[in-house]
């Protein structure tokens, strides 16, 4: 689903959950919550093609999101973990336990560390935890190859070497727990003392480091040497909407 869409969907159900579905005035409480004109909220809430109807760009969406007490990114993802709440009374205690017990959101640590899509970053003495992005575990579950939940971390990406696939400053989704080249794909890896993004590619010999941008040269790994690249994660999602 196009971000533009999705971003007006999340804007609907915040409003529907905060003042009530098709309450009258909501729209006119949303934009005073918001600090926006009222006739500025209608049209971002207005269906795609209807005239006037506006996209939410991106310093309204992540003001949206602080307007709303929610994570960084939470309006980009579908459904933002608002699910239904489910009524479990004279349900059996087990099955009332597991329902109440069960998060529709997962919290995604974001580290204070970025890999490099060129010559390579310096690993940091501290990996520091800055903040969280809550996902909704059914997109998660619907949309991402993954180890487990707990495995997955955000980092950033930093250079060009994987344009136009990831870009210079991409928020991306990594799984730690996949610590070893066992398909080709893109990985978060250490190399020369240094933290590297790229694709690496599996051969009969060894391993080929890939930059997607034709300008860098790949660079190939033959077997005996491949205990000098020790892979950290694999990169599952970055935040330009596309996932690998």
């Amino acid at each position: 689903m196009e971000l533009r869409l999705v971003r007006r969907q999340n804007l609907q159900k915040l409003m529907d959950r905060e003042y009530g579905v098709g309450a009258r005035g909501a729209q006119s409480r949303l934009a005073e919550k918001l600090d926006k004109p009222q006739n500025f909220v209608s049209r971002c809430l207005a269906e795609p093609g209807r005239a006037g109807a506006k996209s939410i760009g991106e310093d309204f969406a992540r003001e949206i999101e602080e307007a709303f007490g929610l994570s960084r990114y939470a309006l980009d993802i579908p459904g933002m973990g608002l699910g239904e709440v489910i009524d479990v009374a004279g349900l059996p205690e087990p099955l009332a336990k597991k329902i109440t017990s069960y998060r529709p959101i997962v919290q995604v640590e974001r580290f204070d560390v970025a890999g490099s899509m060129g010559p390579g970053m310096e690993v940091p003495e501290v990996n520091m935890v800055v903040e969280h992005m809550g996902l909704d575990a059914n997109w998660v579950r619907q949309n991402l190859n993954y180890s487990a939940t707990a495995n997955l971390k955000l980092i950033s990406g930093r250079g060009d070497s994987m344009a136009p696939t990831i870009r210079n400053g991409d928020a991306l989704l990594v799984d730690v727990g996949v610590c070893s080249v066992e398909s080709d794909a893109i990985y978060y890896f250490e190399m020369g003392g240094r933290l590297h993004v790229k694709r690496i590619q599996r051969n009969l010999d060894g391993l080929t480091i890939i930059s997607d941008n034709t300008q860098y040269r790949e660079i190939v790994v033959p077997a005996d040497r491949e205990a000098d690249i020790r892979i950290l994660a694999q990169i599952i999602y970055w935040w330009t909407g596309r996932s690998f």
